[in-house]
């Protein structure tokens, strides 16, 4: 060990900056020295690499009879500590880093300096040895920021090792940024964080005797009374300043006698990959190969020319050490940008939040992110570069859009500006003082001109990568989605304030700043033109599965905000819809080798799903959901054969959701993500398509008769779980719209009377099961249990209870909503009603009786229900209604005062949103989690208070028409049991006695 400290200590070793001159013998042995501190440190470096022990571990002086992470490093000389090389190592960095001038290492020994770095760097990465480096690094040594205030090197000279230098240094500071962040120590945390953010002058530690320029100047100043050094630099944006985004290449290859692509396919053959480096060229392999080459020649002509020759193989030569030199600089610049976007990504990702003020963190980040543009959208900038640069732009993107969205959720939640939110709808103890329209929302911390000038600068660079670097694009496709979140208003609960609202308030209400903002990225995005909009619409028709998906997904957004519609215009018109929708019968093969117990990558159906999601915005407009139709995407989806491929549900347990989850979903689970969003997409269109309903219910009629026996198997399946309930959910809304007996008159086909009667049985099919549903969800036994089972569920098992109780209400909402679209529809007037459901109250009787606990026999789908089915779902709503609005009263009451709750309360909300370490967050954040699930809680009561409201009101005016048209209009045929039993034979609007008179044993309830 002490032969390789004495190399390493050696004060007369010097790097010679030019091999070619000829050197005196002293500094021939300066040399020699120089190259043996070279080669020790990289025996250190490749031994690092092997598994402990090693032989670098020992010259490091770290223990190897013991575990080495119980190494405790101490100075040389304490408690008997031998001096190692980490000592030597840290004694040349240390050399004149207490001056303004920074190590001397780094300007007289570049190289040794570089290798230095990355041993310090190694030692602190690798999980044996982080610990006892950083900790003897940080208490004895303060390395880290006795060398960080010295960055950026600046050797013009030698600018591969010194971006080399930082790099390592760079890696090393997050590690260390990470280690005091998980560790809590913040005095360290804070004082790096210092160093590097601000952009006030910070003191360096200088030498004795020495003054720095900053004390002069503030001395200077102080006399003067006045500060012209308050702001300088921040020293992030510095280390950015100082990597050069611009390369020189060298001139191609102009040859007389060789064949150009030969020697490139030469230069290719010698091509090395380093260790630990870019892949150069063999130059003395190449100067061995055209030598040979040249030998090889014969005849006089050959000897005559052989000085040109050789004359032409040097330039060759040089060629290739030009080309090594440019891989070299590339490939340090990349590792110098990746380090630099990894300290960022730390400083904004690992370090508490706390320590960074939120107005100063959004100020770093659109400091970073403009100046990050202004590099590499500069028309010298290399384009090698600009992976590395879309990922930092893609993190600090992300994080802006957290911050902003966090500040703007905080001014939402102040209870002083928001107290008239939380006035109650049927509840009037409050009175409101400021409407929410009046509350001052805006985006004060960084300003919407900074926030515009960042979307400009990420759409220039979409627009620089041109029809390459999609994997680019990639990023900043996700960047363009984080920052459009910024204008999109933070999910907030529904009070039920909104009914008090005239229409006429809300049309005239003033523009928030969320609209205001939102308006003004339209209009930039569309500024630019048709050239944006071709970039991005061939993007997601084609190309990598990641970048297509993002593609749609940037495509979704920006239909959705585009109130002039002039993307969907273009969509349509370059026939970009139309390859999408033509897509779905490219998927369908894809798809339906998802189905299989072992299913191959699920990257197909990722992709299905952004495509069918962006379909449904589209369908969403109305102009979109006429395009839809128009390029035949009903037409396609029912063509698509995954759908009858319905895989057979698990009946081992009769709740679904107590499943454990697993990363790849079952095949069931598979399909429903499959089948959901073609059941959307049908549901949207028929919602959206007014002018053209007619054939919009037709073409998903024809959908729904294609699939028939899926659908049927949806509408008899027994399964109670999450999935199963939102597959009947959409499917009934669909049938609701489009299974209606009129459609196919007014289809213009021809339809023979053949085919008539098969389309006339499939509808008559659809309508009996989904009559037949009402039995299964106006509370039977098993939907009772599921009710009253795991109340105290934690986790997703909650949400999951959410979701099948909202389910349950809205397929109650879709059959009476058929109900009515049936009886409406064939009932030119009231003596002619339709009539769905029998004059008999015999179910209201059983359900009511006094063995409530009795499994209801189920009623035959091919069998009509009678009004009784109606009755009892009347009385269960209005039940369900008064349950849901004290749930929905109390969830207000404690969103207004989610800091008096309890802790135990405050916990099991946040248990019900984070499935795993609740414990570990802080009490701020934990009310932020609380508020969360508390405002998805609220909306999904007022949503299921809607629903209740909506089945209401459909059950009355069904109850009405029929008991209308079996009291004034009706015949009984059966006389034992029926509700006009003891009724004479009407023949006249004219009601004869009163009817409450007659003995009917259950009408009397009514």
């Amino acid at each position: 060990m002490a032969g390789f400290v004495e190399c390493l200590d050696s004060e007369t070793a010097e790097e010679i900056i030019n091999p070619m001159e000829e050197l005196e013998p002293e500094k021939k042995r300066g040399q020699i020295y120089h190259e043996t501190r070279i080669n020790i440190l990289n025996i250190l470096i490749t031994s690092l690499e092997c598994s402990p022990p090693n032989l670098a571990l020992y010259l490091l002086g770290y223990e190897l009879k013991k575990p080495v992470s119980t190494t405790n490093l101490q100075d040389a000389g304490v408690l008997g500590c031998p001096r190692t090389c980490l000592h030597a190592i840290l004694n040349i960095l240390e050399k004149g880093s207490k001056t303004r001038y920074g190590p001397t290492a780094v300007q007289e020994s570049p190289h040794l300096a570089e290798l230095c770095y990355q041993v310090i760097y190694q030692l602190c990465a690798c999980s044996d040895t982080s610990g006892p480096t950083m900790r003897y690094l940080r208490t004895s040594q303060d390395f880290l920021f006795s060398q960080l205030q010295h960055l950026p090197f600046s050797v013009k000279e030698h600018e591969i090792p010194a971006l080399n230098q930082m790099s390592w240094l760079m890696k090393t500071a997050s590690i260390e940024l990470r280690v005091t962040s998980l560790n809590r120590q913040r005095s360290h945390t804070h004082r790096l964080l210092h160093l590097l953010l601000d952009d006030v002058p910070v003191k360096h530690y200088l030498a004795d005797g020495e003054v720095g320029m900053e004390d002069e100047s503030r001395s200077v100043n102080g006399f003067l009374h006045f500060d012209t050094a308050s702001k300088v630099r921040r020293k992030i944006l510095s280390i950015l300043d100082s990597i050069d985004f611009s390369q020189e290449i060298p001139e191609p290859l102009q040859l007389d006698f060789f064949d150009r692509a030969q020697i490139e396919q030469v230069i290719a053959n010698c091509e090395n990959k380093s260790a630990r480096g870019p892949v150069i060229c063999n130059v003395k392999h190449v100067h061995k190969v055209l030598i040979a080459e040249v030998n090889a020649l014969q005849g006089m002509a050959a000897l005559g020319q052989r000085p040109l020759l050789m004359e032409e193989i040097n330039t060759i030569l040089q060629y290739v050490v030009e080309r090594n030199k440019l891989l070299q600089c590339l490939y340090a610049k990349r590792h110098a940008l990746e380090s630099w976007r990894q300290l960022v990504e730390i400083i904004l990702t690992a370090c508490p939040q706390d320590l960074i003020q939120p107005e100063e963190r959004q100020l770093i980040i659109r400091d970073l992110l403009q100046d990050v543009h202004d590099k590499i959208l500069d028309d010298d900038a290399a384009q090698e570069l600009m992976p590395v640069v879309a990922g930092a732009v893609f993190a600090l993107t992300a994080h802006l859009s957290q911050s902003v969205r966090t500040e703007q959720k905080q001014l939402l939640a102040d209870p002083v500006s928001r107290h008239s939110q939380f006035v109650l709808m049927l509840d009037g103890s409050f009175t409101p003082s400021l409407g929410s329209e009046g509350m001052a929302v805006g985006f004060a911390s960084i300003g919407d001109s900074s926030l515009h000038i960042i979307l400009k600068k990420i759409l220039d660079f979409i627009l620089k990568t041109g029809g390459g670097f999609q994997r680019v694009r990639t990023h900043l496709y996700g960047s363009l989605l984080y920052y459009l979140q910024i204008a999109q208003r933070p999910d907030e609960p529904d009070t039920l304030d909104a009914a008090k609202k005239t229409m006429w308030e809300r049309l005239t209400a003033p523009e928030d700043a969320f609209s205001k903002l939102q308006r003004e990225n339209m209009a930039i995005i569309e500024s630019y033109g048709s050239t944006l909009m071709e970039v991005v619409c061939r993007d997601a028709c084609d190309g990598h599965e990641i970048g297509r998906m993002l593609a749609l997904a940037l495509l979704d957004r920006i239909v959705s905000v585009d109130k002039q519609q002039q993307w969907l215009v273009y969509l349509s018109n370059s026939g970009y819809l139309k390859v999408l929708v033509d897509s779905l019968a490219d998927d369908d093969l894809k798809l339906q080798s998802l189905l299989t117990p072992q299913p191959p990558l699920l990257k197909a159906l990722y992709t299905y799903e952004s495509k069918m999601a962006f379909l449904t915005k589209v369908a969403k407009l109305q102009q979109g959901a006429l395009e839809l139709l128009r390029s035949g995407v009903i037409v396609r989806l029912a063509q698509c054969r995954v759908y009858d491929m319905r895989p057979e549900t698990d009946q081992q347990g009769l709740f679904g959701m107590r499943e454990s989850p697993v990363f790849i979903p079952a095949p069931v689970e598979r399909y429903r993500q499959i089948l959901l969003p073609a059941l959307q997409l049908c549901q949207v269109i028929l919602t959206s398509s007014m002018t053209q309903h007619v054939q919009a219910a037709g073409q998903v009629l024809q959908f729904l008769i294609s699939h028939s026996d899926t659908i049927q198997a949806i509408l008899r399946c027994q399964e109670v779980s999450a999935g199963s309930f939102q597959e009947l959910a959409l499917l009934t809304g669909v049938i609701s719209k489009a299974a209606l007996p009129g459609v196919l008159g007014d289809l213009d086909i021809d339809i023979n009377e053949g085919m008539q009667i098969e389309l006339q049985g499939h509808i008559g099919r659809f309508q009996r099961q989904c009559l037949g549903l009402l039995t299964r969800f106006s509370g039977s036994d098993r939907l009772r249990q599921f009710k009253l089972q795991d109340d105290h569920a934690e986790g997703d098992r909650v949400n999951k209870r959410d979701e099948m109780e909202l389910a349950m209400q809205q397929i109650c909402a879709n059959v009476m909503q058929y109900c009515l679209s049936l009886m409406v529809k064939n009932a030119p007037a009231f003596e002619h009603t339709i009539c769905l459901f029998t004059p008999s109250l015999s179910e209201s009787t059983n359900r009511d009786g006094p063995r409530q606990d009795t499994q209801t026999p189920a009623i035959q789908y091919w069998r009509l229900p009678g009004l009784g089915i109606i009755v009892y779902l009347l009385k269960q709503s209005a039940n369900d209604f008064f349950s849901y609005y004290d749930s929905h009263r109390q969830s207000v009451s404690k969103l207004q005062n989610v800091e008096q709750l309890p802790p135990d309360e405050i916990k099991e909300l946040c248990q019900s949103v984070l499935l795993a370490g609740v414990d570990k967050i802080s009490t701020a954040q934990k009310y932020i989690v609380a508020r969360r699930r508390l405002v998805k809680l609220i909306n999904n009561r007022a949503k299921l208070l809607s629903l209740c409201c909506y089945i209401i009101e459909m059950c009355l005016f069904i109850l009405w028409r029929h008991l209308e048209h079996y009291l004034l209009y009706c015949t009984p045929a059966d006389s034992q049991d029926s509700l006009l039993a003891s009724r004479l034979p009407l023949k006249s609007r004219k009601i004869q006695g009163n009817i409450y008179q007659t003995p009917r044993h259950s009408y009397v309830k009514l």
